[in-house]
């Protein structure tokens, strides 16, 4: 006789990545009004200085970090382009959580 160890259906496999998904989930946090200004003054400021820097966006539940140079402001789209080592990023301005100059 053998013993079935390690033998998962597709359902339980399919609920247990949902419930690990779930666990690291992270909701979308409301900014004020004082938060919002900082992140527009922050962005302005590293955008017309050319300078690094280091935004935090929230995107489907993380946290997602982006280090470069501001590339562009696009109001009409509401998106901000960063430049990095790897490639341009667009980022909605709406997920943006935090700006930081990097000098």
């Amino acid at each position: 006789m053998q013993k079935w160890q390690g033998l998962m259906l597709p359902e339980h496999v399919k609920l247990i990545r949902e419930l690990s998904e779930n666990e690291n989930y992270i909701q979308q946090s409301l900014l004020d009004d004082w938060e919002l200004q900082q992140i527009q003054d922050e962005l302005e400021g590293a955008y017309k200085r050319q300078c690094m820097a280091e935004v935090t966006a929230w995107r489907k539940g993380k946290h997602i970090t982006y280090i470069g140079q501001i590339s562009e402001l696009d109001h009409r789209l509401n998106l901000i382009s960063v430049e990095g080592p790897f490639g341009e990023d667009r980022i909605p301005v709406l997920d943006v959580i935090k700006v930081r100059s990097v000098d």
